[in-house]
């Protein structure tokens, strides 16, 4: 019983840790471009930013790693940043107790390889 309490907690914590891709654009080639869109290949990632050192530094790999992966290769970063969410609220006595979780944003713009 302990063995499988330990298994799930473990899965709980692990369940954040990993970067999550907010936004992408210039995946696909078109005609005209949609109005209001930038040109390139880029996108927003973001993740949680709390928890252990560790963890944190985890979770920025990851999302470098993803970064690198969609765009094959060099990317630069445009802006980052944190931002809070509200998580859950749960009733405790006559008052509400809210979760707020922090987040790490970060916009990015693929570098596109020229070959000569």
């Amino acid at each position: 019983m302990k063995k499988i309490i330990g298994v799930a907690l473990l899965a709980v914590l692990c369940s954040g840790c990993v970067a999550h891709m907010m936004e992408t654009r210039g995946g696909k080639v078109m005609l005209i471009k949609p109005q209001g869109q930038k040109p390139g290949k880029g996108g927003v990632i973001r993740y949680l930013n709390t928890g252990f050192q560790s963890w944190r530094q985890a979770r920025r790999a990851d999302a470098e790693k993803q970064m690198n992966h969609f765009c094959s290769g060099s990317y630069t970063i445009s802006a980052e940043g944190p931002r809070s969410q509200f998580g859950a609220s749960m009733p405790v006595g006559t008052s509400v107790s809210v979760e707020v979780d922090q987040y790490w944003y970060i916009a990015f713009d693929c570098i596109s390889e020229t070959k000569s």
